[in-house]
């Protein structure tokens, strides 16, 4: 496996989390890893500054690559590509997104990509994240979280999955509140329900930070679970 697309059932359930942990754990493998999130969307912190996620992607990446290709589009606005593509009179072109994949592709032994939203997460009227994927036909993980409601959101990712016929390589649980679904029990429905693999269940910090988080993440699984034995 060559890229791998991380997406989740919601915002703000942590992909941009597991894809930098997953890209510094590869990265200490001395294995030459990309990074790409083709949209990203937010308020700058400065009028120089890039997506606060893209900045985190390439730290832990140590990406070189220019910026417009790891993330071709940013909206300075936390909406969809499609609702802010509206709102700021822009126009999206696919082809400069498939382009700086291939691009990035042939420059790293793997590929890392993370998503915006969710897979419907629509980036034009009639073109969704799940259609990105499908095009890319890339190898994808699921990121969910652990609060009531959370198993609904789960298989409707999953079955929306299947009806693309996507490329599914398994779930990761991120525990974003203390409260809701036990972990254990929460994995063993997935599990159950999906048929699929919970790579891992990561569990809840009160007091959270970034480089904590990624540093343990081998302590919760084993990157070369996801896929990338051949490397």
């Amino acid at each position: 496996m060559k890229s791998l697309f991380v997406t989740g059932t919601d915002t703000n359930i942590g992909k941009t989390c597991v894809t930098a942990s997953i890209v510094k754990n590869l990265r200490d493998r001395n294995i030459d890893v990309g990074v790409m999130k083709p949209f990203a969307s937010g308020y700058k912190k400065n009028s120089n500054s890039i997506s606060e996620d893209v900045e985190i992607l390439m730290k832990y990446s140590g990406s070189h690559d220019p910026v417009d290709l790891v993330n071709p589009y940013f909206f300075e606005i936390p909406t969809s590509p499609y609702d802010a593509c509206r709102i700021l009179a822009q126009k999206i072109n696919l082809k400069k997104i498939i382009d700086a994949y291939h691009k990035l592709l042939t420059s790293h032994d793997l590929l890392i990509v993370e998503g915006i939203g969710g897979l419907m997460t629509p980036i034009t009227q009639n073109y969704f994240v799940s259609n990105l994927i499908s095009e890319l036909n890339i190898d994808t993980i699921i990121v969910t979280g652990s609060k009531l409601g959370t198993v609904n959101h789960t298989l409707l990712t999953y079955e929306h999955c299947k009806q693309m016929q996507l490329k599914l390589k398994g779930f990761v649980i991120n525990q974003t509140e203390h409260d809701g679904y036990k972990l254990s029990n929460l994995k063993q429905q997935i599990i159950e329900l999906t048929n699929q693999i919970v790579y891992c269940t990561i569990p809840y910090h009160k007091n959270f930070e970034l480089d904590m988080y990624v540093n343990n993440f081998p302590n919760f699984v084993n990157v070369s679970n996801f896929g990338f034995e051949d490397i």
